[in-house]
């Protein structure tokens, strides 16, 4: 009976942990991102295409375990921004190109977009909820962020 009910808690758990990360940030693919971001294969030097709409670009892969630490947490910043910025995210694995005109070497790699006439900023590595925020805040509306405890 032990076995059983060990059993079955075993299964719930791996059914819970496929499914708790079903919610994604919207993806961008090489055709959206070079039509909304920025056109890589016409202009070396980077010109965002996206207006004065701030954005996040978060590259990632599946197999990347600090990327699926972080995800939760850009979620629930793209859901307190609202529409004052959109948080994409970009598989390393899928779309290499978009990754190499960034030239990202590691993940997570967050890109930070406030502007065209604000160069990008790249962050690298694993980051509290706290932090991102503070990024956010810096980098994509000219904020001073409040001090990071």
């Amino acid at each position: 009976m032990k076995k059983i009910a060990s059993l079955l808690l075993l299964i719930s758990m791996i059914g819970i942990g496929a499914t708790a990360q079903t919610t994604k940030l919207p993806a961008l693919n090489k055709k959206k991102f070079t039509a909304e971001v920025w056109d890589f294969k016409k202009s070396k030097k980077f010109n965002y295409l996206g207006g004065s709409k701030a954005i996040v670009i978060d590259f990632n892969a599946v197999w990347c375990k600090p990327c699926k630490e972080i995800h939760p947490l850009l979620l629930e910043l793209q859901a307190e921004y609202g529409d004052q910025i959109t948080i994409y995210g970009i598989d390393v694995d899928k779309e290499p190109d978009i990754t190499d005109a960034f030239k990202i070497t590691n993940i997570p790699a967050l890109v930070f977009i406030r502007d065209n006439k604000t160069p990008y900023f790249l962050s690298v590595g694993k980051k509290s909820k706290e932090e991102l925020k503070a990024l956010i805040e810096e980098h994509c509306f000219g904020r001073k962020p409040k001090a990071v405890q």
